[in-house]
């Protein structure tokens, strides 16, 4: 379960099944504008990210609605869909890949104006909020970033996450910033008074919380940063037919989920 120097993160198999899987997947979406139907290049990255993507410690296997929603792309084009095959790579390690990898993507990912131009989007998958938490009430509600850069309280954060961004681009003091290896981590700290405040994510927060066996309630936000989308991020160098290949079937099964929603009624 563990890669060399990664905690308690694990790599995947190598992706060939998967590439030629997808390729076969994608053939179908063609379009006609002659663009290459070759896609074993592409590799797919997640993270930790409940309920978005995880890793399930039970089966060891990939869960989570952003892998589900994948999984029903797949089964839209009527292809054999293997969750073993994704890469599971912690944050950092995943965002540096599809920044400079080609034919690489990253999910789940929130997209902002700073990330705009750093990839290409399929999307959205989900909307997040992304909030400032405090533990057991210590600290009251802000009114503002600025309050808090008064105060002097500190606040971890996971190296290229949106709530880290989000802080670095309001010049939130670099000393009062406290990096965490990841969320698990991050959640600790702050039980522990390490830090004032955790930037991230209402919903996975809890999410974790509830996972590690630690009453989610006692987690108070007391600011919000950005309410953003996810989306699937793909490295610019990607040929943009298959990036419109991907946003249709997404489409399409939207549509298809749409649609028995309207049956059900």
């Amino acid at each position: 379960m563990k890669e060399a120097g990664a905690g308690s993160y694990r790599r995947k198999p190598i992706v060939r099944r998967w590439l030629a899987g997808l390729a076969t997947l994608l053939a179908p979406l063609a379009l006609a504008d002659g663009s290459p139907s070759d896609l074993t290049s592409l590799t797919l990255v997640t993270e930790e990210y409940p309920p978005y993507n995880y890793l399930d410690p039970q089966t060891g296997q990939l869960e989570g609605r952003a892998v589900t929603l994948l999984e029903s792309i797949f089964e839209q084009a009527d292809t054999p869909f293997k969750r073993e095959d994704i890469i599971y790579y912690p944050w950092v390690r995943g965002y540096e890949l599809a920044q400079n990898e080609p034919n690489t993507a990253l999910f789940s990912t929130t997209r902002t104006p700073a990330r705009e131009a750093h990839f290409k989007w399929v999307g959205p998958i989900a909307r997040d909020r992304v909030v400032l938490l405090t533990w057991d009430h210590q600290v009251a509600r802000l009114s503002s970033l600025e309050e808090a850069i008064d105060k002097r309280l500190s606040i971890t954060v996971i190296r290229e996450d949106i709530g880290a961004q989000a802080l670095q681009e309001a010049d939130y003091p670099a000393e009062l910033l406290r990096p965490a290896i990841d969320n698990r981590s991050a959640l600790h700290m702050l039980r522990r008074g390490r830090v004032d405040l955790w930037a991230y994510s209402d919903e996975v927060a809890r999410w974790i919380a509830t996972r590690e066996s630690i009453d989610a309630s006692r987690l108070t936000a007391v600011h919000t940063l950005s309410e953003s989308d996810l989306y699937f991020a793909i490295n610019p160098a990607t040929d943009q037919g298959l990036v419109n290949r991907l946003q249709k079937a997404l489409e399409d099964v939207r549509a298809g989920q749409s649609e028995a929603i309207r049956y059900a009624d």
